[in-house]
């Protein structure tokens, strides 16, 4: 049987009881037509999976009782963070989904000289929902967060929370992936340009501030694949 999951609020859970109402009560009870008696998960950001039964539907709101408690065992044991120069259109969304599912922790976009958007990133809703879907297709629970955008200067000045920092560099990267040491590395930056990349002189600053700069191969890769695959990459090393 299916157990789908559903996204809800610390204080939607009351006496052993969850109150799931707005979309995700639509999305139950019209779109995927759950009724009384079926059982789905819950889970609010970064908790555990709340196992339950539904035992009342209004129109509104169903009800669903908690059953049991399961640990969520995908959720990222290391912190990453992607540093993203502000793509166009709608790339943010396909990197903010991907990223979710690789496990990252945190996406902030900046805008850099060779940005053809430079907007302040109007939809902050949408790509939260990306990330609650992405979310729950994936099995983690904690919530990728993702920022408004930030100048050039203010991502620079973010870089020192960092154990280490990685350039995407596709210009004159002087290290290979398999070359670097992150050994006990548990809170990392990566960053990937925007499609019109960075002037000489981010270059220099990013590298003034102890940033590795990495080259991924011989072929340039567009900014959405770039996020994707350096991601994949440390991810796949360190979780």
């Amino acid at each position: 049987m299916r157990e789908d999951s559903f996204f809800i609020s610390k204080s939607d859970i009351i006496d052993n009881k969850i109150t799931l109402s707005g979309n995700e009560n639509e999305h139950l009870s019209k779109v995927l037509r759950y009724r009384v008696g079926d059982k789905v998960k819950c889970f609010y950001d970064n908790s555990c999976f709340y196992h339950c039964q539904i035992v009342s539907q209004t129109k509104n709101a169903s009800i669903l009782e908690i059953i049991s408690l399961e640990n969520c065992l995908a959720n990222p044991k290391i912190k990453l963070t992607l540093f993203q120069g502000l793509p166009k259109l709608d790339k943010l969304d396909y990197i903010t989904q991907k990223l979710t599912e690789l496990g990252a922790s945190k996406i902030v976009p900046f805008v850099s000289t060779y940005c053809v958007k430079k907007d302040n990133l109007n939809k902050m809703e949408r790509l939260n929902k990306i990330v609650v879907n992405a979310c729950k297709q994936c099995g983690r629970t904690s919530l990728l967060n993702i920022t408004s955008a930030v100048k050039f200067d203010e991502m620079l000045g973010m870089l020192k929370e960092y154990d280490i920092v990685i350039f995407a560099n596709e210009v004159d990267g002087s290290k290979h992936f398999r070359d670097l040491d992150l050994k006990n590395k548990k809170n990392i930056a990566i960053i990937v340009g925007s499609e019109g990349g960075f002037t000489n002189d981010e270059v220099e600053k990013i590298k003034n501030c102890n940033a590795i700069s990495l080259t991924l191969g011989k072929r340039i890769l567009r900014t959405e694949t770039c996020a994707v695959s350096l991601a994949s990459l440390v991810m796949l090393l360190l979780d």
